[in-house]
Order: structure tokens, then sequence, then C-alpha cells
């Protein structure tokens, strides 16, 4: 995509992961409590992408001539619901063993929380990898 001599590059970010803020920031207080479990069924996909490869995503996409329209700037390889879910407990030594029903999200957050809780994207950088771009986190 191109608006006039400009390359025009729409980056569509997955929730970026980083000890110092961002999604996992928000997660940890859940999680600390006991409140991070599986939501539905888990089997809903969760991209992600570490804020250095975040960052290192952005320089390559102004660096790279011939990256250009809508650039998935996510981790290769996303994770279930159930995996994310399981990998925090288990790094942060906190229970998950109770769901989170898809029924209750329905009744808390109507539309919204179907879509954004019980929904995922299975999202792929197919141009950032197909450009030379080399993950430092998966």
């Amino acid at each position: 995509a191109a608006v006039g001599e400009n390359r025009v590059i729409q980056a569509r970010f997955a929730p970026v992961l980083s000890k110092a803020g961002g999604a996992l920031q928000k997660l940890y207080p859940v999680f600390y409590f006991g409140g991070g479990d599986i939501v539905g069924c888990g089997t809903q996909y969760f991209s992600y992408i570490s804020a250095r490869d975040a960052a290192r995503a952005l320089i390559h996409l102004i660096e790279t001539p011939s990256l250009s329209g809508p650039v998935n700037v996510c981790a290769p390889t996303a994770v279930t619901n159930a995996e994310f879910t399981q990998a925090m407990g288990s790094v942060m030594k906190r229970p998950t063993f109770l769901p989170f029903p898809s029924f209750a999200v329905n009744l808390m957050f109507g539309e919204m929380g179907k879509e954004m809780l019980l929904g995922g994207v299975n999202a792929r950088p197919k141009k950032l990898m197909e450009s030379g771009f080399e993950f430092c986190h998966d």
C-alpha cells in the first residue's frame, strides 16, 4: 500500500507481554489472587509478542522497504487460553483449577465478553518472517 510515493504499513499488534507493563501487568493481580483460570473451553487462541520483539519489529518495518500493507506483529507461535493460563499459573506458583464457564462470561460481559474472552485469534507473522525478521522470543 502507498499514499503518493510513501509506503504505508498497517502494523497489527498482538498483546505485548513485558514484566514492566502491558498485558502481563494487568494479568498479574488476577493470577496472584487466584483468579487466573481457563476461560470457557480454553481452546481459543491467544496471539502475543514480547516487548523486545515488538520494538525490534517496528524498526524492521521501517528499515525494510519491501514491506507494506497489513503486517501482523505477533510471535510465530500462538497459544491456547488453557496453555497460557497453565504457564502463567506455573510461573507464578498460583492455582488455575477453577474454569470461568462460557455462560458466566456471556452473563457478565455480554457480546463484548464473547468476542474478547471467548473469541480467539491465531495470527501468524507471515510477512515479518518472509522479510527475514528473527524473533528473540517465541
